[in-house]
């Protein structure tokens, strides 16, 4: 009898972890490094079919090349229990040995580097065997198999997870810029694909509209630039999902015809009415564009989802070593403020790298950054020691005022409930400030923070910049206040021309929709952007009008300077505008770097129209 239960709880899965019995990797894409011919394909060892012949065409097999892999790639991150393999059964059984099973969110060397959780040992021919480890976090799971001439063949993979593991990867378009080609009416907005809400009825107010036009596209601004796995798409569903059939998913850093030339990733194929489908690939990007290629298109998309590998989320590097620190308090001499910008993510508070503030009212720690960084992901190492919960409820707080000693700037976010020593990552909009606040509200708390990271988006040095690349610098106009020396009657009577319209983001060249600006005619009208902070401007780019006056921008200067003196006409010259064909978008370089608040754009002489469908201004 005492055999009995204790063979019955043997049997019992241990505390906390529930596996899920289903095969979680059924049904998912499979890669493989390559394929020897047409029985090969790496997803017949995710078809839930374990026949070990491989003339049977359920096995996969590369060929005999160095270091052969295939990766199952989850629809989600999982932690991870077991991993079952079926060995090749009519032939071959030894292939197999010394491969090894890799598990992360990782795609660096095809995943190949991610966590080794189990080596394949000897498996006879058409064996069947489970390869149990500690739960591991992980989207891909590669069975890698080193060494120099190998033949990799898998005739099943299964993959097992915890019950309360999964949970989807981030999302990082939410909370993005989104811009569309033009836009149907007010319930169109290009921001609508990327609201968090998949709601498919266009009446709604959640999914984007163009005009019928020719081409029509959308574009989705990421805070950085990541290493994209996929894209989800949500189409219409009350009606006219034919509509979104061979639109283009492209992902790049160029701008070049509104970023519609980027790398070429997936085509939209059948997709019925509210149906959502992801689209998976690998491709380094800032910018993903939805392109429609075609005369008379109409582009109307519900929801855009999109996804990066986990290490390119972290991409940027930690600007806060060595910089300071300042808290509300300090506890003992253990407990300087500083300890949490020391690069020592130790969690034991004993160890002394971990801050520490009295009992007190609404306590804080404040990290001063070198200058003023568009901040992306703020990492924190809680206390592993005992006391982990003390930091629920903490708010990250982001920007450049110290009144009330940082804490009333932008919130970014706030810390649920965060184990002791455990290390999570904060992502959000990317955020302007020099000073990143952690503040706890509340009576009688205590903050206690053992490290905190800051990530930005990369910062390039004059020095290190090729003139010739602008594509990569972010467009500093965005976010500047447009003025212009008239508004041509005609756009002010019909609501466009307007000097805003020149940065929208929009290089749509068609004066009827609304993204361009005119001014009426007169002696040297001008248009002019003043930017957010003083820049270095490498390059700017201008947009011609493709309908109508043709010789509006021929012979126009680009001034830039921090004067306002003369409407800015007389801050150094950076080029002078040539003929440029009707639609076309023509960067200027300037002859050498100049700095900045103000970017003019001035049209000498008498009886002049000027009209621009975009300033773009290339800078840091």
């Amino acid at each position: 009898m005492i055999l009995t239960v204790l063979l019955l709880l043997a049997l019992l899965p241990g505390p906390g972890v529930t596996a899920i019995r289903e095969n979680i990797a059924i049904g998912a894409k499979a890669v493989q490094s390559s394929t020897y011919d047409e029985l090969a394909d790496a997803e017949h060892a995710v078809d839930g079919n374990s026949d070990s012949h491989y003339l049977n065409g359920s096995c996969s097999h590369t060929n005999y090349e160095k270091n052969p892999w295939l990766r199952v790639e989850l629809p989600s991150i999982y932690n991870i229990t077991s991993v079952t393999i079926t060995n090749r059964g009519d032939c071959c059984g030894q292939r197999i040995h010394g491969a090894q099973i890799r598990i992360g969110s990782s795609l660096n060397n095809n995943g190949n580097r991610n966590k080794l959780v189990a080596l394949v040992g000897f498996l006879q021919k058409g064996a069947t065997k489970t390869y149990s480890f500690k739960a591991t976090e992980g989207r891909f799971v590669n069975i890698f198999l080193p060494g120099k001439e190998k033949i990799l063949t898998l005739c099943e993979v299964q993959v097992f997870a915890d019950e309360e593991s999964v949970h989807l990867p981030e999302n990082i378009a939410v909370g993005s810029r989104a811009v569309q080609s033009s836009t149907f009416n007010k319930l169109a907005d290009a921001e609508h694909a990327i609201d968090g809400n998949s709601d498919s009825h266009y009446f709604r107010g959640s999914c984007t509209h163009t005009m019928h036009e020719k081409d029509p596209w959308w574009r989705v601004e990421l805070p950085g630039v990541y290493l994209v796995t996929s894209v989800t798409i949500t189409n219409r569903g009350d009606c006219c999902g034919f509509r979104i059939i061979g639109a283009q998913i492209r992902v790049g850093n160029s701008l070049k015809n509104n970023g519609n030339e980027n790398k070429l990733v997936a085509t939209v194929g059948n997709l019925e009415n509210g149906a959502e489908k992801t689209y998976n690939f690998t491709a380094e990007g800032r910018f993903v564009n939805i392109f429609l290629p075609g005369e008379n298109k109409i582009l109307t998309v519900c929801e855009v989802k999109v996804f990066a590998d986990e290490e390119s989320l972290q991409r940027y590097e930690n600007i806060v070593p060595a910089v300071k620190a300042v808290q509300s308090s300090t506890y003992n001499e253990l407990a300087d403020a500083e300890h949490a910008v020391d690069g020592n993510s130790d969690s034991h508070y004993l160890n002394g790298s971990c801050s520490h503030t009295n009992y007190e009212k609404d306590p804080w720690l404040r990290v001063e950054l070198p200058g003023v960084y568009d901040v992306t992901s703020v990492a924190i190492t809680n206390r592993g020691d005992g006391y982990g919960f003390r930091i629920n409820g903490a708010q990250i707080r982001i920007g450049n005022s110290i009144e009330n000693n940082g804490n009333d700037n932008k919130l970014v976010a706030v810390i649920g409930p965060l184990q002791d020593g455990a290390t999570r990552t904060y992502r959000f909009k990317a955020t302007e400030g020099r000073y990143v606040n952690i503040f706890l509200p509340g009576e009688e708390k205590i903050l206690t923070v053992c490290e905190v990271k800051v990530f930005a988006d990369e910062v390039t040095s004059p020095e290190s910049f090729h003139l010739h690349d602008y594509d990569v610098l972010p467009n500093v106009a965005l976010k500047g206040l447009a003025n212009q020396s008239s508004i041509h009657p005609y756009g002010l009577l019909a609501g466009f021309a307007l000097a805003r319209n020149a940065v929208d983001g929009n290089r749509n060249s068609d004066l009827r929709k609304g993204s361009c600006t005119q001014t009426d005619m007169e002696s040297s009208p001008w248009w002019r952007v003043s930017l957010q902070n003083k820049s270095t401007i490498f390059s700017v780019a201008l947009t011609r009008q493709a309908d109508h006056c043709f010789q509006c921008m021929d012979g126009a200067e680009i001034r830039i300077g921090d004067s306002l003196h003369n409407d800015g006409k007389d801050n150094p010259l950076c080029a002078t505008v040539s003929s440029t064909p009707a639609g076309h978008t023509e960067h200027y370089t300037c002859s050498s770097l100049l700095e900045g608040s103000h970017v003019t754009v001035i049209l000498p002489g008498e009886d002049r129209i000027l009209s621009l469908c975009e300033v773009e201004v290339f800078g840091l």
